[in-house]
């Protein structure tokens, strides 16, 4: 019976030691509650990417990832409590499993205002812009828009800045102001009309850099200009996008840098070509281009220009035809393929730029001996077994990959029968950097059983 009080006591104890740990416990939390800051709206966030190396970003609030943003995009905005948060920038580069943190931007969120977070710079050394604006409520009844502007182009440097309506010619004191690297020009309203984007050098309006096409904003609207690093994918001198409230961009197009298009010879056995635009044969716009060979460039500046192929020993005799569509702010090839009296044009847009992390690879096929075939990228030395599938299987005629990554370091590119393991093309190997943009072709030869996978551009 000792023992046994001894054990009840003890017990007791015990009880009233953890009632007494619980108490404390529940008021150091109610303590801790009460200051802990508490929301009394929301404002909104948004991420913007100006690096023009950069790939797809994760963009997070905290380590919650609220989705990915391109060169020149924008995510957001979206709206959070008024409290604090880290903003992050993320890379997942190639091969890794984890992500790796570019850049982290605290912002104290404020009720009733928009937020702005841009990723300029470079990845190696990224640089950040914020802004805020209070949000602006419209009724609907409004016959004005808003724009601000904000420039991270330090290739273009400083620059005058004129937005006024259509066919306004730019004098110099009537700027919307002068801009360099790093600048932002806050929300300014404008009455509703069409509009141009003019940008000069400073103090010098006779000097137009960029004159963009005309621009129609409905009112009630805010809208953002970025003016950015220009790149190998677009023919204009400066990349300009809109960025809306909803997320949605738009890129402009320099109306004194028309798109561009080329003729591209990929018909084997088929004597050198000519090119013409509006059947106009008195006027060779591509001449004499030979098999695997690609023309210089050519502007255009009608919404549909029809074109036509002839061969060099008959001048006037079209063997294909198209209309070309305008695709502005573009660079194109056009590939002549096909056998005789039945040849195409397959329109190629040269679209990529490079990026870090990544290299960058297409591969069209124009080949018309095989109806199918597989296309296998591996390490150099991997043997074609059954364990070994194709990155691309049947590939018909006229197909392309459009631009995939496809690793980096040394790689053979392997042509095949469908299902087979025996090369049908010398394969070619390819030592990928980082940035690398690399545009192939694959070809007849003399052999039908034979194709030809050839590098018609490379960047660098």
């Amino acid at each position: 019976m000792k023992v046994t009080k001894q054990n009840i006591g003890t017990h007791s104890r015990d009880t009233r030691s953890l009632i007494i740990a619980t108490l404390a416990a529940f008021v150091l939390s109610a303590c801790a509650e009460s200051t802990r800051p508490e929301a009394t709206g929301k404002g909104r966030v948004r991420g913007i990417n100006a690096v023009t190396t950069s790939p797809e970003l994760i963009f997070l609030n905290e380590e919650r990832s609220q989705g990915t943003v391109n060169y020149r995009a924008v995510l957001g905005f979206a709206e959070w409590d008024d409290l604090s948060y880290n903003f992050n920038f993320d890379v997942l580069p190639e091969g890794a499993n984890e992500s790796q943190r570019i850049a982290t931007q605290p912002i104290d969120v404020i009720a009733d205002t928009d937020h702005t977070i841009v990723l300029a710079g470079s990845l190696a050394n990224p640089t950040l812009l914020t802004w805020e604006a209070e949000e602006r409520e419209w009724s609907g009844t409004e016959t004005v828009f808003e724009v601000d502007f904000f420039h991270v182009s330090p290739l273009l440097g400083e620059v005058d800045i004129y937005y006024a309506p259509e066919g306004t010619v730019p004098v110099l004191g009537n700027e919307i102001a002068t801009m360099n690297n790093g600048d932002r020009i806050p929300y300014r309203e404008f009455t509703e009309g069409v509009y141009e984007l003019l940008i000069t050098a400073p103090d010098d309006p006779s000097t137009i850099l960029f004159q963009s096409s005309a621009l129609s904003v409905p009112p009630a609207e805010r809208i953002t200009i970025g003016i950015f690093d220009t790149n190998p994918s677009i023919v204009a001198p400066v990349d300009v996008n809109i960025i809306f409230d909803g997320s949605a961009v738009q890129n402009l197009s320099d109306i004194n840098s028309p798109a561009e298009i080329r003729l591209t010879h990929a018909s084997f056995g088929v004597e050198n070509i000519n090119g013409y635009f509006d059947d106009d044969f008195s006027t060779v716009v591509f001449s004499d281009v030979a098999f695997g060979e690609s023309s210089p460039y050519s502007g255009l500046s009608e919404p549909e220009t029809p074109f036509d192929v002839a061969l060099v020993s008959a001048p006037a005799t079209t063997v294909t035809e198209t209309d070309v569509l305008l695709l502005k702010n573009t660079r194109r090839s056009l590939l002549f393929w096909g056998l005789p009296g039945a040849h195409f044009l397959r329109p190629l847009i040269h679209d990529a730029r490079p990026v870090e992390f990544f290299a960058a690879t297409r591969i069209t096929n124009v080949s018309t001996n095989l109806e199918f075939m597989d296309i296998y990228i591996v390490e150099p030395g991997t043997v074609l077994d059954d364990n070994v599938l194709p990155n691309f299987g049947g590939a018909i005629p006229g197909i392309s990959t459009e631009f995939f990554n496809p690793g980096l370091g040394m790689l053979e590119f392997i042509l095949t029968m469908p299902g087979g393991k025996t090369p049908i093309a010398t394969p070619v190997v390819l030592d990928l950097a980082s940035g690398d943009v690399v545009d192939m072709i694959i070809v007849d030869t003399a052999d039908p059983a034979v194709v030809e996978l050839r590098i018609f551009e490379s960047i660098p």
